[in-house]
């Protein structure tokens, strides 16, 4: 039975980690990472060390923290490279176009929010925002569109897919904890049935509540849509702008089809160089590889900065998931770690294990205001624990997947950097932002658990 010290103690980091964060503004890696060095101190962990325990603490949060760079540290440094070359050469902008052609000028919203849940896969949903609010302005003055049901419906679109859909670094890092790499195509499809309607919802909820919300008023200093093109000298062809997108999807696909038994593919060297195209990994180097197409006549100097620019821009993410990582390893070594099996065959007593790997990502979520922390920890504690709860087949270990991914959605607010970004880039007052954003990711973290639910039903 877990100590009420450790739970005390476990209480005591969480608070601290929220004051450090919201009350002094103290960046998320520094907070995780002393939580991480108090926690494992009171604890006396690692606890087989007896009294040697100090000198095992360095290396046990070392661990954590390579552990979880391990598994998505190239992938978040080149979605990031890759998300700023498509911002920098007008790439986003030109999919916004698309979008809107092909959904019409007439459904403003759903537009916003299918163009979010395209480009968020590739790229964080917060530089998503920023990249794409000139355009987001630009739809609500030609089409007339509350400014309110368009902020959520982009915002609510990033959020889906950048939470339930690798290669974005949650989904990626809980592939790779799990040891899922194989069934990478079926992550994908299930991550679609799930996202889809999820980020619908978001959209669906931005054109309701912004009827009960005044239009933002407020100065936008924030350069037109026009200038911006102007700036940066016209937009790309569609197939160079769908490209670093599109292709690395497509590699990890093949890359599991060739995997499965009823291909029918002989082992051999094409086979070979099929998976290994299709790592997450070596899948965004290659959509990499083709951003480069967007460069203006290839420049070098140009190409040097915007890599540059992608490669700081990953510095902050990184930190927080080896901050977590760590902190994941530290409470991985407690006694909290025994009392997750009991809990998951309660829940399984009751057909509702999968809800208890959302729970636990929801109450980080919500405290911690970081969907990293919440998805790298909650995995973390989960992987060596999946057969034991009952999650033998992959299936139910994708829908676990999906469950951590889905608490990490619920109720975006005040300790979230994203809500932060939304409210400035989109005018609204911090009360009607806890309307529009807050409950937005409430329903969407409610939805997308319902629909898991069914799938664990369905799959049983």
């Amino acid at each position: 039975m877990i100590s009420y010290f450790v739970i005390a103690m476990l209480a005591i980091s969480i608070i601290v980690v929220m004051i450090l964060t919201i009350k002094f503004k103290v960046h998320p890696f520094i907070a995780m990472l002393l939580v991480a060095i108090f926690l494992a101190f009171t604890l006396h962990i690692p606890t087989n060390k007896d009294n040697n325990y100090i000198t095992e603490i360095s290396a046990l949060i070392g661990k954590g923290f390579g552990n979880a760079l391990a598994s998505v540290g190239i992938i978040i440094v080149l979605g990031s490279i890759i998300g700023n070359i498509l911002e920098m050469s007008g790439a986003a902008l030109k999919l916004g176009e698309i979008v809107i052609k092909i959904v019409g000028k007439s459904h403003p919203a759903l537009a916003m929010n299918i163009l979010g849940f395209i480009v968020s896969i590739p790229v964080f949903c917060d530089s998503g925002y920023l990249i794409l609010t000139p355009l987001r302005k630009a739809v609500a003055k030609k089409s007339g569109a509350s400014p309110v049901a368009l902020s959520v419906a982009l915002s609510t679109g990033l959020y889906a897919s950048h939470a339930l859909i690798p290669p974005t670094p949650g989904p990626a890092a809980v592939v790779n904890l799990f040891g899922l790499e194989a069934h990478l195509l079926t992550i994908i499809l299930i991550g679609l049935i799930v996202a889809i309607p999820t980020s619908l919802v978001g959209a669906i909820y931005g054109i309701f509540i912004s009827k009960y919300i005044k239009k933002p008023n407020y100065p936008d200093k924030s350069p037109t849509y026009e200038t911006l093109i102007s700036d940066i000298g016209g937009l790309p062809p569609a197939w160079k702008a769908l490209a670093p997108i599109a292709v690395p999807i497509l590699l990890m696909a093949i890359g599991s089809i060739v995997r499965f038994d009823s291909f029918k593919m002989s082992d051999g060297i094409t086979k070979n160089i099929f998976i290994f195209l299709g790592e997450p990994s070596m899948a965004l180097f290659i959509g990499f590889l083709f951003s480069l197409l967007l460069t203006h006549k290839f420049n070098t100097e140009e190409i040097a900065m915007w890599i540059g620019d992608g490669i700081k821009a990953s510095g902050s993410i990184l930190a927080i998931v080896g901050a977590s990582g760590a902190f994941a390893e530290v409470l991985k070594s407690t006694e909290l770690a025994k009392i997750i099996p009991e809990l998951g065959h309660i829940f399984a007593s009751l057909n509702m294990g999968i809800i208890l790997p959302f729970i636990m990502a929801s109450a980080l979520k919500i405290m911690l205001g970081s969907s990293t922390i919440a998805v790298v920890t909650v995995a973390t504690l989960f992987a060596p624990l999946l057969n034991t709860l009952g999650f033998t087949t992959p299936i139910s270990q994708i829908l676990v997947l999906m469950a951590i991914g889905a608490g990490s959605m619920i109720a975006s607010h005040a300790n979230d950097s994203y809500f932060w970004i939304v409210v400035e880039l989109s005018g609204l007052k911090v009360k009607d932002a806890y309307k529009a954003r807050t409950l937005a990711t409430f329903v969407q973290g409610i939805t997308a658990l319902i629909i898991i639910l069914i799938l664990s039903f369905l799959f049983r």
